[in-house]
């Protein structure tokens, strides 16, 4: 894998990352359940709308679970400097509810993706 298409999987799964932190941070009036489904629905959606583009765009030779794991790499970076550095509130939401499963869709999102291109 070039360098260029690690960036560009960078870049797009920071896309991804972007609407979806768009979407959380509009969703807040929802009720618990309706707010749940609705970030497990962008999740897949950002995800699977953000690398198919990537696979339409450009050509690349990296397997799928290459692919996955520089998008989740990615993810995981931006998710460690926000909380870590940017975001002083309460971290109650980082539970298997509202982070893991939303991370494994989004894992399995890329790798599905991947997979069919």
């Amino acid at each position: 894998m070039t360098y260029g298409t690690f960036f560009l999987i960078g870049l797009h799964a920071l896309i991804a990352w972007i609407l979806i932190e768009v979407f959380v941070n509009m969703a807040h009036s929802l009720s618990r359940a309706t707010y749940l489904l609705w970030h497990y629905f962008v999740v897949v959606m950002a995800f699977a709308g953000l690398f198919t583009l990537f696979f339409l765009l450009f050509e690349t030779t990296a397997t799928p679970f290459e692919i996955t794991l520089v998008g989740m790499l990615f993810v995981l970076f931006l998710e460690l400097v926000v909380f870590r550095f940017l975001y002083s509130g309460e971290r109650w939401f980082l539970n298997w509810v509202d982070w893991i499963f939303p991370i494994f869709l989004a894992t399995t999102t890329i790798y599905v993706t991947a997979s069919l291109w």
